[in-house]
């Protein structure tokens, strides 16, 4: 008998939907809870949304792409392609053998139809999306294009646009890497086998997870150092830490979790500012493009003057300020994107000490020192692992003290 997951279902209400969506976290995996199944791994449990995100020390990283290589179909992290090679030979012998069907599934051949992109590109778009307002909506409407003067100008009113705007939006690669935005393909350690909607969770439970194929390859993956994604089972992702990788990943010198980190990707903070003003650079020029002379009239002493000013475009590499401007501006969006959290006094002792790194040292150890204070927040925001620890604290020991009070336990809710 079918099980109906369909949360798709538009004729169901978003209180149904719901409900649906919650009988699939608990009852997909009906041969054994995914909590405990080491080849299930659920990437939207709490802070594990940063999966390949960030690093074994808190940093955003991005994928070094000297080391993505393309495989047959795709594109992932050089000991990544090997295991997937592997994994993919054995599935192909098991099919051949007709050891196992994918008849009636999606699994197909393991070909890669989804693998990975750079980041930067989608982090490009987020920015542009960022920028268009600005340019098309905030300058017009609420600065008046007569404030736009020059490139210091627009440089000057787009930061305190940004400042001012009482949304905790991020604006750094580093902030967007650890966010939402990010997905578990930027990684390079992961790719989709089939291409399946989010919320077609009828799709994967016929088609994946109920077909008689899945058992066969979950456990392969597993052996080869791969995990199922929970809600997504068409993703495959590589496991860091599995024992199965270990001969592939010493192949490369990669001995830890330090050693790949260290050696197959970069920390977004050292790349943050580059990108940032080469984007502010880029749509400053489109706002040129499109306002190329701005009217300026005035009146002194009775007399009406009118002025007008051709802007001039900027190069790409261009920054608008000196070192210590830049370390004190990161400071400020930092603080800005993690929801102000440190006190003024706070953030001039970063200030100095940042400073400090400049002048002894150099600019990179100045951002690396800033990054390491900020850094440790994406464990740190509400609703995270941190709080369901705490709530679970609280309500266990609310519970000890109903036992002791002779009140007995609390009713469970009902079970689906």
């Amino acid at each position: 008998m079918t099980r109906d997951f369909n949360t798709t279902n538009k004729t169901r209400s978003t209180i149904e939907r719901a409900a649906y969506r919650g009988r699939f976290n608990s009852r997909a995996y009906f041969d054994k809870p995914a909590t405990n199944d080491p080849s299930i791994k659920k990437v939207n449990f709490y802070e594990r949304v940063n999966y390949g995100a960030i690093d074994n020390l808190n940093n955003s990283v991005i994928p070094n792409e000297e080391y993505i290589v393309n495989t047959q179909t795709g594109r992932v992290l050089d000991f990544v392609a090997d295991s997937y090679s592997l994994m993919r030979l054995n599935f192909g012998t098991a099919l051949r053998k007709g050891l196992v069907s994918n008849q009636g599934s999606l699994f197909g051949n393991l070909e890669m139809v989804s693998s990975y992109s750079n980041p930067k590109v989608r982090y490009g778009r987020y920015l542009d999306d960022i920028f268009q307002f600005y340019n098309k909506t905030h300058i017009p409407n609420i600065l008046g294009t007569t404030s736009i003067a020059s490139y210091e100008d627009y440089v000057k009113h787009f930061f305190k646009f940004f400042l001012n705007d009482g949304k905790n939006y991020p604006l750094t690669m580093t902030r967007w890497n650890t966010s939402y935005n990010s997905n578990v393909l930027d990684s390079g350690l992961a790719f989709a086998y089939a291409e399946v909607p989010y919320d077609a969770d009828q799709i994967k439970i016929d088609r994946i997870i109920d077909h008689p194929c899945f058992l066969y390859v979950k456990n392969l993956a597993m052996n080869m150092s791969f995990s199922v994604v929970h809600d997504n089972p068409n993703i495959l992702l590589y496991d860091l830490a599995s024992p199965a990788g270990d001969s592939i990943r010493y192949s490369y010198g990669l001995f830890s979790l330090t050693d790949i980190f260290n050696n197959r990707f970069i920390k977004t903070c050292n790349v943050d500012n580059d990108i940032l003003y080469n984007n502010i650079n880029i749509n400053y020029n489109k706002y040129v493009f499109e306002n190329p002379r701005i009217k300026i009239v005035s009146t002194t002493n009775c007399k009406t003057t009118t002025e007008y000013i051709d802007l001039q475009p900027s190069t790409f590499d261009r920054r608008p300020y000196d070192d210590l401007q830049e370390l004190d501006l990161y400071i400020k969006i930092r603080q800005k994107e993690e929801g102000d959290i440190f006190h003024p006094q706070k953030l001039d002792h970063i200030y100095k000490k940042s400073k400090y790194f400049l002048k002894k040292v150099d600019k990179p150890s100045a951002i690396g020192y800033i990054n390491d204070v900020f850094r440790d927040q994406v464990w740190n925001k509400n609703y995270g692992f941190h709080d369901a620890v705490q709530k679970f604290k609280r309500q266990t020991q609310t519970e000890a003290q109903r036992q002791q009070t002779g009140g007995g336990p609390t009713s469970g809710g009902s079970s689906y």
